[in-house]
């Protein structure tokens, strides 16, 4: 099966994908764990979950967001690096989106936030301090898991900053010691607006509503999302996941792009656009 094409982002591409070589040919011995910013909707995670079916990896997203102080009721990192279990001794990534939320401040006001946080960072730390962790077992029971053989990236967008360096990351509130052993920083480059018309003309979810609705003629509805990508590309927030937005939108509201209460579809196996 084809991968899907990474736009954009061709020399972050280059440099990731010598270091998974690095670490996969190194039998895992090189783990050169890094940190990716970059503005929402930039394709951070989109990237290195192509980067690492290219190479055949096991690919663990872990949302730093939504992780809770080990002990604590919710989703701690023991059970978040469960699966971890199951995976062996293969090469694997584990993604850490969301890794910023864990220090920028103005995320939360209160103390107790702040120290579920920090401990959240701490604990992270000490998984990449050691070759095994502990994680969430079956009846409750905390068994060993391996991560010699993983490569951690930490993503974030960081207040949508360009260019964000180590003197910046601990501006931020991010650790010395962390910053000493995921010390290499990368960089999402924002999408210009011939990159989310690359995107809009290779979209799957585009062909699976042509697939679905006959009447439409492809070029009238791309031509259609490129005149409004354009007319407001300066206020685009959501980055390449405009393009879907802008899909879902046009079959949803009847052909139009608009602020037009949606028409009420019924879906069958082939639908008229009316």
């Amino acid at each position: 099966m084809p991968h899907s094409q990474i736009i954009g982002q061709d020399k972050l591409v280059n440099e990731v994908d010598k270091i998974v070589t690095i670490f996969i040919n190194s039998e895992c011995e090189i783990r050169p764990h890094f940190i990716l910013t970059g503005e929402s909707g930039s394709g951070k995670s989109f990237t290195i979950k192509q980067i690492a079916e290219r190479h055949e990896m096991n690919f663990l997203e872990v949302n730093a967001a939504q992780l809770t102080k080990e002990g604590t009721s919710g989703n701690s990192l023991s059970k978040a690096l469960a699966p971890l279990v199951q995976y062996g001794q293969v090469p694997t990534i584990v993604f850490v989106d969301e890794f910023d939320k864990l220090f920028i401040s103005g995320n939360s006001n209160t103390d107790l936030a702040h120290e579920t946080t920090n401990g959240v960072q701490n604990e992270f730390l000490k998984v990449l301090e050691d070759d095994t962790t502990q994680v969430f077992g079956d009846y409750g029971k905390y068994i060993s898991a391996s991560t010699s053989n993983v490569l951690f990236i930490f993503a974030g967008a960081f207040n949508g900053e360009s260019d964000v360096t180590l003197d910046r990351l601990r501006a931020f509130g991010v650790k010395t010691e962390f910053l000493g052993r995921v010390g290499l920083v990368y960089n999402t480059k924002p999408l210009e607006l011939e990159d989310l018309f690359r995107i809009l003309e290779g979209s799957e979810l585009l062909k699976k509503y042509l697939n679905l609705f006959e009447n439409v003629e492809r070029d009238v509805v791309v031509d259609a999302i490129k005149q409004h990508l354009e007319e407001n590309f300066k206020n685009n927030t959501l980055g390449a996941r405009a393009v879907n937005t802008l899909i879902q939108t046009y079959f949803i509201k009847g052909g139009k792009l608009s602020d037009d209460e949606a028409k009420q579809v019924t879906f069958q196996k082939k639908m008229l656009l009316k």
